[in-house]
């Protein structure tokens, strides 16, 4: 039997509790260490002393997506069947490896980790470096009751800590300074109170007013917002990629993707040519003229899905580079009006 979560101190207010939590952990100096880039040359960073996450609702545990996934998934009346749940699987891996290749070269964390961030389920559960974000993500919502969890950077007990901005373009895990871990085996549920003594959490809770409501709402869509984020349409033209190769998915598998993962182009600015090799900076979907998330997720739909036999491929068999200094978008992920 699951025992009621308790969170380790109550309080009256948000106000009250960012209060508590700014002056015994936030204003405390960040840690001082030595990076290395790629080519061997050490720099000096500063890292934060605490990590926290912010929920909004009050949810009895908290694990990460890919144990919640499977637990949905083992429940009567799943939208996705088992051959579903397997190929879902399939594809994650695959993309889990594409996102350690060129151009991306991510380590397999930092690869999950962007999975993560773009909405499939990973062993990774979300957390940010950022106390003011952590209560803009408890607080935005219709919830009466929001929590924040606190946790040290360097855990007392040895968890893998990922940051979700390993890459220059990974600019809307920046803009929330997003970080996460990654649950070990032995490791289900941050409320519970093996994890929460092995890695130092603590929770705190208070209740949520509809003027709390108000102040963190234009935060957090701004903190979530996709159309200014160059790599919100990587997972799409990947996922693209893999059906051209694989094959597609069954409509509810397709429906279930479009419904967590980010319908966004993949864009970037042409800006020079090495011999027959285009040398690009990515961009958002805002540098397009337009962009209409209805049109582009039914064209998906009907790339992904096996109710319809249009082939994504098509689109790219015609494609030309433009000259430097182009906008351009992989015409598999951009439909414009015609």
């Amino acid at each position: 039997m699951q025992m009621e979560f308790v969170p380790d101190r109550r309080f009256d207010s948000l106000t009250d509790a960012f209060t508590h939590i700014l002056g015994q952990y936030a204003s405390q100096a960040n840690d001082q260490v030595w990076g290395e880039t790629e080519s061997g040359i050490a720099y000096p960073r500063e890292l934060p002393r605490y990590l926290y996450r912010g929920e909004c609702g009050s949810y009895p545990t908290t694990m990460d997506g890919g144990r919640r996934f499977e637990l949905e998934s083992a429940k009567d009346g799943f939208q996705l069947s088992p051959i579903d749940v397997t190929n879902l699987g399939k594809l994650i891996f695959d993309l889990s490896i594409r996102f350690t290749q060129d151009p991306y070269g991510l380590d397999k964390a930092s690869a999950w980790a962007l999975l993560q961030h773009y909405g499939l389920p990973t062993r990774i559960v979300d957390f940010t470096a950022h106390l003011g974000h952590a209560f803009t993500f408890a607080a935005a919502k219709l919830e009466q009751t929001g929590r924040v969890a606190v946790m040290p950077r360097v855990p007392s007990k040895a968890v893998q800590v990922v940051e979700f901005f390993a890459h220059h373009w990974a600019e809307r895990a920046q803009r929330q300074a997003a970080y996460g871990i990654v649950m070990a085996n032995e490791l289900v549920d941050l409320k519970s109170e093996a994890a929460r003594s092995s890695l130092g959490i603590k929770w705190y809770e208070f209740p949520i007013l509809p003027s709390d409501q108000d102040f963190f709402r234009e935060k957090y869509e701004k903190l979530l917002r996709l159309r200014d984020d160059p790599s919100a349409g990587f997972l799409r033209l990947h996922i693209t990629e893999y059906v051209e190769a694989r094959g597609k998915f069954s409509p509810a598998l397709t429906g279930w993707l479009l419904n967590h993962v980010p319908v966004a182009p993949h864009c970037y600015l042409v800006s020079a040519f090495e011999e027959k090799e285009a040398v690009v900076y990515y961009r958002a979907a805002d540098s397009l003229p337009s962009f209409s998330e209805d049109r582009e997720r039914e064209r998906t739909r009907r790339y992904w899905s096996l109710a319809h036999s249009d082939d994504s491929y098509e689109r790219v068999t015609d494609f030309v580079w433009q000259p430097p200094g182009s906008i351009i978008a992989d015409p598999r992920t951009y439909h414009p009006e015609a």
